[in-house]
């Protein structure tokens, strides 16, 4: 979810002069605890039996095997995982978690009919994509989806109220936690349900996601140094170029971090070695998002890692494009030691969307 329109921020500087990696790694700790309290965290009773994991369907397609899971993230609240597997899986294999609102629009297909969603789209199926060049794939839905109960979705009035609705809610039961804070929460629960499966290698994770999936990929591959790599698109990097502010994320809250000079190219270093690759657009580009890739590069520096940033600026709106998914791809295959994809599947689905909008 992102709107607004952006204003350039000037990044904080992460490094005095001289400062080198033992001074940044002391700096590093007090750096992650003010992200970890201003995330907020749930209460100790909530944590009693999250993780538990239940199968709820097993499924063939075409194009991949799926497993739909049900994954406990509190005492009364579970978030959907659709587990895709690659049709010839031999051995273990690279594994990336794929958050977005539902795992629908991530795997290319509706759930609850096994129809294959239309071509109009193909570009946000990265989940598809991500199985057919044989990675094992967690697609996981998002708060406010797994926060509201069918019921209470439909009580909603419909737009944005389900939001608002999620929020209230979350904030009643757990008035320390923000929004974001549970969607980087659950998205790392995800990636637990990721590395127990018998054909992934738990060292050679990463995380991918769109807009709102993409803020779930950025807090969760930032904070979690299980992560290999982060692909992110399009989410709105600097503070004031989407909706931060509004309850679902951080709410009130926002100021009282801006005022504490917490900023974005903090998160990011903190993230060394872990590599990030940005898919700009619209709500990030070159002119709003460079500057905060290029204060956090220095610190990746410091780790030997001179290529472990990068962003594709496509400059035609929101959704991704081919080339920006393309370069993504060979970016993360060479970071998580998988072989080059073949990229026949995605010209494929590229020829059939561009039939589709004719």
């Amino acid at each position: 979810m992102v709107s607004g329109l952006w204003a350039a921020e000037a990044p904080q500087p992460l490094l005095a002069p001289g400062e080198g990696l033992a001074a940044w790694k002391e700096k590093r700790v007090g750096l992650i605890a003010r992200w970890e309290q201003a995330l907020g965290a749930p209460t100790k009773s909530s944590h009693l039996e999250v993780n538990q994991v239940e199968v709820l369907e097993v499924f063939m397609t075409p194009e991949f095997k799926g497993t739909v899971l049900r994954q406990r993230t509190g005492p009364d609240s579970w978030q959907r995982i659709l587990l895709m597997e690659p049709l010839k899986l031999k051995g273990r294999t690279a594994g990336v978690v794929v958050p977005f609102y539902d795992p629908d629009r991530m795997c290319g297909y509706d759930l609850k009919t096994k129809a294959k969603l239309g071509p109009e789209r193909n570009t946000a199926f990265f989940g598809l994509h991500l199985v057919q060049q044989g990675y094992v794939v967690a697609a996981v839905e998002a708060y406010p989806f797994n926060v509201l109960t069918p019921a209470e979705q439909a009580a909603s009035k419909g737009g944005m109220s389900v939001w608002r609705d999620a929020a209230a809610k979350l904030a009643r039961q757990e008035s320390g936690w923000t929004g974001m804070g549970k969607l980087a929460h659950d998205t790392r629960l995800a990636a637990d349900a990721l590395r127990g499966h018998e054909g992934v290698d738990p060292t050679r994770i990463a995380v991918m996601g769109h807009s709102l999936g993409g803020k779930m990929a950025f807090y969760a591959g930032c904070l979690d140094p299980r992560f290999k790599a982060v692909v992110a698109s399009d989410f709105g990097i600097a503070w004031d170029s989407t909706n931060w502010g509004d309850a679902w994320y951080f709410g009130s809250k926002l100021k009282a971090m801006r005022a504490d000079g917490l900023s974005h190219e903090q998160l990011l270093a903190c993230a060394a070695p872990t590599s990030f690759f940005l898919i700009a657009g619209q709500y990030d580009s070159q002119a709003s998002s460079g500057p905060i890739l290029d204060a956090a590069r220095k610190v990746h520096l410091l780790y030997g890692k001179d290529d472990s940033i990068e962003m594709f600026d496509h400059h035609t709106g929101h959704q991704p494009t081919w080339p920006s998914l393309k370069a993504a791809y060979v970016w993360l295959a060479r970071r998580m030691d998988m072989p080059a994809p073949d990229f026949a599947y995605l010209d494929q689905l590229a020829r059939e969307q561009a039939k589709s909008a004719k």
